[in-house]
């Protein structure tokens, strides 16, 4: 186990003493070690947060380029002709000829 030293002011000090009466710690020691512990859930919630929005963004980025996957029956049909019509220039423009 690693020792730290910290200075606190007599106001907070004081807090602590109240809270370890109410919540039963038997020592400072032991109110800080679980203060610390519960900051780090919280530190890792939050990056967990963070990732998951990340993750989010990045599964959404079809959407910022334009790329949405069709809701309804008519933007899906929209898609499909779009989709036909840049295979068919594709294959007009490969062979050399017309495909209409």
């Amino acid at each position: 186990m690693e020792n730290i030293c910290i200075r606190l002011d007599s106001g907070l000090s004081k807090r602590i003493e109240k809270e370890m009466k109410e919540f039963n710690y038997s020592t400072k020691t032991d109110f800080v070690r679980d203060a610390i512990r519960v900051k780090l859930r919280e530190l890792d919630a939050e990056r967990d947060k963070k990732n998951r929005a990340w993750e989010a963004l990045f599964a959404a980025r079809g959407a910022l380029k334009g790329t949405v996957p069709p809701r309804t029956a008519a933007e899906e049909r929209e898609l499909e002709k779009k989709i036909d019509q840049k295979v068919r220039r594709h294959y007009e423009k490969k062979f050399g000829i017309s495909l209409k």
